[in-house]
């Protein structure tokens, strides 16, 4: 019996449940301690700050994205059989659906198969997409002025507009309420 129990035997202490825990722990923060997990899994160095997913079907525009990825520090999981020696990057020939919580951005050109673009959106993940595709009726370019869009999309099929929309999503996210409402609007899409 503890002191408060002493004083005021209808005393109570409130230990509250794992829901009001889960609750107050943000989808960003879960988003966090996940990517924590992806870079111990996958050797990522700590400083990476975004993590991300290429699904590109040509492999000279999959090479030019990957490198660009590594050249600004970024890190990113290239899906396919083909193996790149680039740092920062993993290759695999899928991707589990417990880790997908982790990344932040994922690059799909609409041809690589096994690709869940719905799963994908609903944990969180950014795309960066050409603007033709199977979702454009609900899909639509972020505009950080108007807190409107949950992606970024590319109009010419070139290895150099994809890499140019992925340097588009990390400028915007440098600022805390744009990478909040692009969360949110990401996540709320389906």
């Amino acid at each position: 019996m503890d002191i408060g129990q002493k004083l005021n035997p209808t005393y109570q202490i409130n230990i509250p449940s794992m829901e009001m825990i889960k609750e107050k722990t943000s989808l960003r923060e879960i988003k966090q301690m996940a990517k924590k997990n992806l870079q111990s899994i996958y050797s990522f160095p700590k400083h990476i700050g975004l993590l991300g997913i290429v699904a590109i079907q040509d492999p000279l525009k999959r090479a030019f994205i990957l490198e660009g990825i590594s050249a600004i520090g970024l890190g990113a999981v290239a899906i396919g059989d083909e193996k790149y020696d680039i740092e920062n990057i993993i290759n695999v020939e899928k991707i589990s659906q417990n880790e997908l919580v982790g990344f932040d951005f994922f690059i799909f050109d609409n041809e690589h198969e096994g690709i869940d673009v719905m799963q994908y959106m609903r944990a969180g993940i950014t795309p960066i997409m050409p603007e033709k595709n199977v979702f454009s009726w609900m899909l639509r370019e972020f505009n950080p002025m108007k807190f409107e869009g949950n992606g970024f999309f590319w109009t010419v099929d070139n290895a150099y507009c994809i890499f140019q929309k992925m340097v588009a999503y990390t400028e915007n996210i440098k600022f805390p309420e744009d990478r909040r409402v692009l969360l949110k609007n990401v996540t709320t899409t389906f």
